[in-house]
């Protein structure tokens, strides 16, 4: 009987080992403990809490990008995006006179529309990704300022305000909704037949398709949800902050992808887990932190998330290939 149990155990600690979640782990653990032992204040309760306050909106973006990547396709409008739903949600209610709950159905509603608009581009029609993207990328970083005039909208409404300020177990609200959302996103890949679908439509497009999965229907889907995640970000970044700035959103796309490719999602599709794209994003932002804690100057960080999306990007290439010959 102990013998059952300890292969049991054995196996299920195997499992986990081998997963690519426990991968980037490692990593993270060293890295915490590397910085920590070069500057001690980066350990400290203030800090962590920082990071875990500034993660949400870039991370939920990652959440949105990786059901495109699984697809074996990219989007790089997300920031933009986010940005110009940003600017929405604080334009209806300051300008419109509207309440808070109409804002941000039309918010998120503005959101599946670019999502929708990437889907028909890249799926119908059948333009490039990086093309079609790129395009609404433009469309909605131009929108934000012609909205206001370049101007941003300041003093949302006070319940709003004081909601963004709330604190629950040291974190804000938005680093919840985050966790919840990656939790459903987990959920709805690993048990759900439209996360199965989407797993086997990145994997073999062609196989999925003889199999009677409806994989045009499930890539405009994954494309729909990816950016009204996008326009949930902007909008919480904008009640965050007390305020909507045209420039919210800039460079948020590629953070996105690196943080999914960092969190072992194949940017050939097929593979991915939410587990680890969080875990992704909470690497670059640690990564980010240790780098101004160990004193290294500002200019090079920027270089430093380039050498990691790089470098994950060299490794999904190696397994591709390693898959490929196997």
């Amino acid at each position: 009987m102990e013998k059952q149990l300890t292969i049991k155990k054995e196996s299920l600690w195997s499992r986990i080992v081998h997963t690519d979640e426990f991968g980037v782990v490692i990593p993270l653990v060293a890295l915490i403990i590397i910085t920590g032992i070069i500057n001690p204040d980066f350990m400290t309760v203030s800090n962590f809490t920082t990071i875990l306050k500034n993660a949400p909106f870039q991370g939920i973006c990652a959440l949105g990008i990786m059901f495109v990547l699984i697809t074996g396709k990219v989007d790089i409008s997300v920031g933009r995006v986010a940005g110009f739903a940003g600017m929405i949600f604080p334009f209806c209610m300051m300008r419109l006179g509207m309440h808070w709950a109409p804002a941000l159905i039309i918010a998120l509603a503005i959101g599946a529309g670019f999502g929708l608009l990437n889907g028909l581009l890249i799926v119908k029609v059948g333009m490039p990704d990086f093309v079609a993207t790129i395009g609404t990328l433009y469309i909605a970083g131009g929108l934000r300022f012609l909205l206001t005039a370049g101007y941003p909208l300041t003093d949302l409404p006070y319940d709003l305000g004081a909601w963004g300020d709330q604190v629950v177990l040291g974190v804000s609200w938005p680093f919840w909704i985050m966790i919840g959302l990656f939790i459903v996103a987990a959920f709805v890949l690993k048990k759900t037949l439209w996360g199965r679908h989407l797993l086997a439509t990145g994997d073999s497009q062609e196989v999925a398709a003889l199999a009677g999965i409806k994989t045009i229907k499930v890539r405009m889907t994954a494309h729909v949800i990816c950016s009204v995640l996008a326009a949930v970000a902007g909008v919480l970044l904008t009640i965050d902050a007390n305020n909507g700035l045209p420039q919210s959103g800039d460079g948020w796309e590629f953070r996105a992808i690196a943080a999914c490719a960092v969190g072992g999602v194949s940017l050939a599709g097929g593979k991915g887990s939410a587990i680890g794209a969080l875990i992704g994003v909470v690497l670059l932002y640690v990564l980010e932190n240790a780098l101004v804690m160990i004193g290294i100057p500002s200019t090079m960080q920027k270089a430093v998330n380039g050498a990691v999306l790089a470098g994950a990007v060299l490794f999904d290439m190696y397994k591709q290939n390693r898959k490929i010959k196997a």
